[in-house]
């Protein structure tokens, strides 16, 4: 009956229902997530695309059974959906092109080295990916149907 009154919430764009929802939720269908793609980002991914599109839908949803069954069938779709696009970009590695780096003096060596490094470091300073509540809330308008 909660999950019914805080879907009835959202609908009326209420965010503190759908950050319960979102809070309520989120643990379980990351972990399912998880199971399904081996890889956290993904998985993190996969649980952002459902909440962004549970909110894009809420106009038309209608809540027929289980809110946390609806939602891990939607995480489980998505996250075969991410497997089955990662079987389809596959290359043999026959198909694959070939990649060398042309460091055949200890000059090349130092450089390449020190512009990997400048990279991984730059990438660890990327700020992490913004939760759907904060996509949300950026766009007041889009909980309002």
């Amino acid at each position: 009956m909660e999950d019914r009154l805080l879907v009835l919430k959202c609908k009326r764009g209420n965010t503190d229902a759908l950050r319960r929802i979102y809070e309520k939720y989120k643990h379980d269908l990351l972990i399912l997530a998880m199971a399904l793609l081996n890889n956290k980002s993904e998985a993190e991914d996969v649980l952002h695309d459902v909440f962004i599109s549970f909110v894009g839908n809420l106009k038309d949803f209608q809540l027929t059974g289980s809110l946390k069954n609806y939602l891990a069938t939607c995480a489980a779709n998505c996250a075969r959906n991410k497997n089955k696009a990662k079987l389809s970009q596959n290359v043999s590695l026959d198909e694959a092109e070939t990649f060398t780096l042309d460091s055949n003096t200890p000059d090349q060596s130092i450089i390449c080295n020190e512009q990997s490094q400048r990279l991984n470091n730059a990438m660890t300073r990327l700020p992490p990916h913004p939760s759907p509540f904060d996509l949300i809330l950026s766009k007041p308008n889009l909980l309002q149907c």
